[in-house]
């Protein structure tokens, strides 16, 4: 696929901030669910960049990725912040609700609203903790999709590796009983979130870390089927992130992505960085927004003016 090399555009000067606006849209999905997406951009003008579709966690919604997608914007992206069905102000939709059904629906939703508004080709796709996975949820299902992409950044995304040794096996086990015993795993009371997540969603994390294997629930391997995924991709974990997403687990996603263009970058001070970074710090406080934001924003803006050839295709 011939794609058009983007036009060069002029950085802000230092210390200038664009004026930015901001608004709501509403994309529906293939199953009857309205998803709220969260639009920021520099006013009056075009970006000469792929559009930015930033999505949150379990537990989470859109606010905890709004300071990224105020600076991406900032810097001349196009910022599109989704909440998942149920989240922030996306009601919540027809249940019951699963990794793979919210991946599959919502992905494709977001996708194709995006480049409808924007009138784009391409996304980049930026996502925390689990909203990093269901972009590979969905392209494991649809590698040809991969093409609809610019580029996919995670942050503390993994599906195999959270809970390691005895106490962290026994915690997931106490989380999936209380999950069960009270219908669904409730943000606050977990002290996890604002947010609550469904039991069948939570079930499958539950399952797929504590068998150590991505299998979905007619015995799709996603592990198996990534290597047919060529996207950019550019990984991060914390150093300090021992449970939801340690380094561990997050190496492997990115090892089973068959991109030919990836990097992975281990946030701890061993790898210079002025802190071992949990899971939260990925995406939240001052030092994503002084060491990590400069770095994904550069990324961004290299795969964004990449010839069309150096590309996958």
């Amino acid at each position: 696929m011939n794609r058009p090399e983007p036009e060069r555009r002029e950085e802000p000067m230092p210390g200038h901030e664009r004026e930015l606006e901001e608004h709501e849209e509403i994309a529906p999905t293939s199953d009857g669910a309205k998803l709220t997406l969260h639009r920021i951009a520099a006013h009056g003008s075009r970006s000469s960049f792929p559009p930015v579709i930033l999505t949150h966690g379990t537990f989470s919604n859109g606010k905890l990725c709004r300071s990224l997608g105020r600076h991406l914007a900032e810097q001349g992206f196009e910022s599109w912040i989704v909440d998942w069905r149920g989240h922030g102000a996306s009601p919540a939709g027809p249940a019951p609700l699963d990794y793979e059904r919210l991946a599959l629906a919502e992905v494709d939703a977001a996708l194709g609203h995006v480049l409808d508004s924007s009138g784009r080709e391409q996304v980049f796709w930026i996502g925390h903790s689990a909203g990093g996975v269901l972009p590979f949820i969905y392209l494991a299902h649809h590698p040809a999709q991969a093409t609809r992409f610019r580029g996919v950044v995670a942050l503390g995304s993994q599906t195999t590796h959270a809970g390691r040794g005895l106490a962290g096996k026994l915690a997931l086990g106490l989380g999936y009983g209380l999950t069960n015993l009270l219908g669904r795993a409730p943000g606050r009371l977990f002290r996890l979130g604002p947010d609550d997540e469904s039991a069948p969603l939570m079930n499958q994390w539950f399952r797929w870390n504590l068998s150590g294997r991505w299998i979905g629930r007619d015995g799709f391997d996603y592990l198996a089927e990534l290597a047919a995924v060529d996207v950019p991709l550019l990984c991060f974990a914390g150093g300090a992130d021992r449970f939801i997403a340690p380094v561990d687990g997050c190496r492997r996603l990115f090892d089973a992505v068959g991109s030919r263009d990836k990097e992975f970058v281990h946030c701890t001070r061993g790898a210079g960085f002025a802190v071992d970074y949990t899971h939260a710090g990925l995406i939240a406080g001052k030092q994503p927004a002084a060491a990590l934001w400069p770095r994904i924003r550069g990324w961004l803006a290299s795969q964004a003016e990449r010839p069309s050839a150096e590309l996958p295709s």
